[in-house]
């Protein structure tokens, strides 16, 4: 089994006669960033944690691109699960700092080890 290897060039994906490129905006998700669509006043369980893995151009032209990756309430214990995010949607998402984010993904610092 070969691992499989990040995407590095530049995807065209037609639009009539003119090729358009395969980018994102300035202003939408990462890969391997992490966001959180709360804030402090509300509960766990009604925020969620997005773990972004890729970026590609949704097929139909003038869709814009889609944020792959994967998603879990924040309530304890929950599931992650496969998502797909628009640019519609990023504007609900923060950004979560890497110093902040865990081995499992979730929006908070690891707990110390105990020896």
């Amino acid at each position: 089994m070969t691992t499989p290897r990040p995407h590095t060039r530049t995807v065209t994906a037609p639009t009539g006669d003119k090729p358009r490129p395969a980018t994102a905006p300035a202003d939408f998700f990462v890969p391997g960033a992490h966001y959180v669509d709360g804030d402090g006043y509300k509960a766990p369980e009604q925020t969620h944690t997005f773990q972004c893995e890729h970026i590609a151009l949704h097929p139909r032209p003038g869709a814009g691109p889609r944020a792959f990756g994967f998603m879990r309430s924040n309530a304890p214990d929950s599931k992650w699960f496969s998502a797909a995010l628009t640019e519609d949607d990023f504007d609900e998402w923060t950004r979560i700092p890497e110093d902040l984010v865990n081995p499992t993904g979730d929006a908070a610092p690891a707990a110390p080890a105990t020896s």
